[in-house]
């Protein structure tokens, strides 16, 4: 029933008779009349609202099932495959199949179709948040609405308005907790309660507008590159670098009494025609590119290992260039007919792993040694010193700090022969088929020097070398303070273990000239990679990733002139035949360099000759591996990750990485998302502690309009004609008898109406 009200007259200023309405004073013989308790409702309608609350929470609560699975996706950053729609995770690309492009626009077709139907989903979750942050306010305002002197008229609807970013900057959300007459007395906590409240309906109203584009960007896979799980090999123990080459791993047709005897001809059926064809191709690009057409740009050879092929400079970072070893590039050609779907014998095809064949695209990724060479050529004349017990000093004229220098200097090396010959000194001859020289063979010196020194023609910079050369004896060449002295910091970078291959000059009058060039070398465990596609990678080239920069400390590494004569091909002291095309173009363009110097159209095809040739023996060098700590199985050991970023003795990894749709967080925007859904499913469990622990059970808008009407004016809102009074204004929520919604005024706390329940 409703309260009784009796009615009131009252003459106005103007003599009009006004009529109004107030409750009758309820005494203790007629309260019980007309309002009963909170729990004295109906049955059937108060286990109706009991139902539909608990249905309430259990839809609210299911939200954060769909939310987990997609934080669980993105933070295990699911594969889903080639395609957005892949069942089963199994939907071939057949990126290397003759039909590829038919089935790419296939894949293609689904990857539309399925994004369009997960923006739907996500639509979905951003409707169904909405219920779940519209509850919670509702909620929280009948929470603040039964205690103390209720809730501000202006938020008393705030469950239906919140959803509006423009309702951030509406002066009622920010200004209804504070009191709305002059003098009334108001707790400060419970102004900070209400503003609580406000600063809480303001976050969802923030939250609940970037729900979706959250959602969504969870939702949605997205086509990026993705790592398979790396697997382990055998750890790096050293280079053979400074020994002769030797063992049949690196030269299957090389017996190692070959090889022991410095007979490297065994390598010609496998190497030979490699490096012949580096030679016809820089001939033909140097020649090309300096033609009319020409555009003066190089194309860089390559050269094939196995089922692979890779250059010498494609990858080079500054003056270094860094060349693939060929012992890893064998091991990479078996990973690759694998992702190829071939065996390593080529003979049977097959689809060895589905991560290969579930993917648009894949790169193969393993890690291993490289040998970087710094290197320069120039024309000069040769001199000799010979000391005492083998020792023995040769120097070069015509050193430059850069080609485009004037000032020249002589770069001397410390030899020692006799008993360790062999090991900092290789020679060979080429066959020179010019009928107009006398000479018939060009010699092919390599050395290698522990120390180099360097002086010109004003200054030895106090190593006396000068007086050494003239004196031509041990008695003016001091030995250690020649090579001991120190130089300025631009002359340093080629002192220490320093190559030289010296090409001798043809002519009759030029047996002490030479056209000679110098390197350092040293090593890096890039991770090469290629590139599986036949279409986007049809040469097989394998390119080197990570390169470092070469500290201006490091120490070069020692090497075996040796490796010179198995890049070649040749034995020691011996001869190669002039039809050869690289011996052909050698014989022809040292004359020209040596007349005109680097600085010309023959020193650049000199210079990509001998870069060749060098690059074929750093490719050669072998290495030695032991096993990884505790067998390599488990990665996450702390022995294997010690291991792993060991900068000399690395553990190898191997692994694949490949173009597919996936989940994951490796963007802001991703991670922003996250912390949306997150904030989300804490306030899903926000409401459900509220329902415990209040039982506040959500009434209709109806139902608060109908109470709206059925309420009777008791002069609240006496002199109060602005919007933000008027919003200030303060009700308790409570339930008649009968279990309908009931507003009491502040004036009216403590009449005798219960809480809403």
């Amino acid at each position: 029933m409703n309260p009784p009200y009796e009615r009131i007259s009252s003459k106005g200023d103007k003599g009009d008779i006004q009529m109004s309405y107030r409750p009758v004073r309820q005494t203790s013989s007629n309260r019980s009349s007309h309002l009963t308790p909170a729990g004295s409702a109906p049955p059937q309608r108060r286990r109706s609202r009991v139902f539909l609350h608990w249905l309430s929470h259990i839809f609210s609560l299911l939200w954060i099932a769909p939310i987990a699975t997609l934080l669980w996706l993105n933070y295990s950053k699911h594969v889903v495959g080639a395609s957005a729609w892949c069942p089963g995770g199994n939907c071939n690309a057949e990126a290397n199949g003759d039909n590829a492009i038919e089935r790419a626009t296939k894949l293609d077709r689904n990857d539309h179709n399925v994004n369009g139907a997960l923006q739907f989903v996500a639509k979905a979750l951003e409707v169904w948040f909405m219920f779940v942050a519209t509850s919670l306010v509702y909620d929280m305002g009948i929470m603040f609405a039964k205690k103390g002197r209720g809730l501000p008229v202006g938020y008393l609807l705030t469950h239906l308005e919140f959803g509006d970013i423009r309702y951030l900057l509406s002066p009622l959300l920010w200004t209804s907790p504070l009191p709305h007459r002059t003098g009334v007395p108001e707790k400060r906590t419970r102004i900070i309660k209400l503003y609580i409240f406000a600063c809480v309906t303001a976050m969802l109203t923030i939250l609940a507008n970037l729900m979706g584009p959250a959602t969504a960007v969870l939702v949605l896979p997205t086509l990026q590159w993705v790592d398979t799980p790396r697997v382990l090999h055998r750890t790096f123990n050293s280079t053979c670098a400074m020994q002769a080459p030797y063992g049949d791993d690196m030269f299957p047709d090389c017996s190692a009494a070959q090889l022991n005897a410095a007979n490297y001809s065994c390598t010609k059926e496998i190497y030979g025609p490699s490096l012949d064809a580096w030679a016809a191709q820089s001939m033909a690009s140097t020649r090309q590119a300096t033609s009319t057409s020409g555009d003066g740009t190089l194309v860089i050879g390559l050269s094939p290992e196995a089922a692979l092929q890779f250059t010498i400079n494609a990858t080079a970072k500054e003056d270094v260039i860094w060349v693939p070893n060929r012992q890893v590039l064998r091991e990479m050609s078996h990973d690759f007919l694998k992702a190829r779907g071939w065996y390593a014998d080529r003979k049977k095809p097959e689809y060895p792993d589905r991560v290969f064949n579930n993917s648009l695209q894949t790169i193969l990724q393993r890690q291993g040694p490289s040998l970087g060479v710094r290197e320069n050529c120039y024309a000069g004349i040769v001199s000799d010193v010979n000391l005492d017990d083998g020792r023995w000093i040769r120097c070069y004229t015509g050193w430059t700090i850069t080609l485009l220098d004037d000032t020249q200097y002589t770069k001397c090396l410390r030899l020692a022969l006799g008993s360790a010959e062999r090991d900092n000194y290789s020679q060979f001859w080429l066959q020179n088929l010019d009928v107009n020289v006398a000479q018939r063979e060009i010699g092919v010196e390599t050395y290698f020097a522990d120390k180099a020194t360097y002086f010109n023609d004003t200054e030895d910079f106090g190593s006396g070398i000068k007086e050494c050369l003239a004196g031509d004896d041990s008695e003016h060449c001091d030995w250690d303070k020649i090579f001991a002295a120190p130089l300025p910091d631009e002359l340093t970078n080629t002192t220490v273990n320093v190559g030289v291959v010296s090409y001798q000059v043809p002519g009759d009058n030029q047996t002490d000239g030479r056209v000679w060039c110098e390197h350092v070398v040293y090593q890096s465990f890039p991770t090469y990679s290629i590139d599986t596609s036949p279409r986007s990678n049809g040469q097989n080239l394998v390119m080197l990733n990570d390169l470092p920069k070469v500290d201006k400390e490091a120490v070069p590494l020692v090497m075996n002139p040796d490796w010179y004569l198995a890049a070649w091909s040749v034995n020691y002291n011996s001869t190669l035949e002039g039809e050869r095309p690289i011996v052909r173009e050698l014989s022809r363009v040292i004359p020209l360099v040596y007349e005109e110097g680097m600085i010309s159209l023959s020193g650049a095809q000199f210079g990509l000759l001998h870069a060749y040739a060098l690059g074929q023996s750093l490719s050669m060098v072998t290495y030695y591996t032991y096993d990884a700590p505790g067998g390599g199985g488990n990665l996450d050991s702390k022995a294997v990750q010690d291991a792993i970023k060991d900068k000399e003795h690395p553990v190898f990894q191997s692994y694949a990485t490949i173009h597919v749709w996936a989940y994951g967080l490796s963007g802001r925007t991703s991670k922003l998302g996250v912390a949306v859904v997150v904030l989300g499913a804490a306030c899903v469990i926000a409401r459900f502690a509220i329902g415990l622990a209040t039982g506040v059970q959500e009434r209709s808008t109806v139902e608060a309009l109908a109470a709206a009407f059925e309420h009777c004016h008791q002069g609240e809102f006496d002199g109060l004609e602005e919007e933000n009074h008027l919003a200030k204004v303060r009700y308790r929520v409570v339930e008649d008898g009968e279990g309908r919604q009931r507003f009491v005024p502040e004036k009216r706390m403590g009449s005798g109406y219960v809480y809403v329940r």
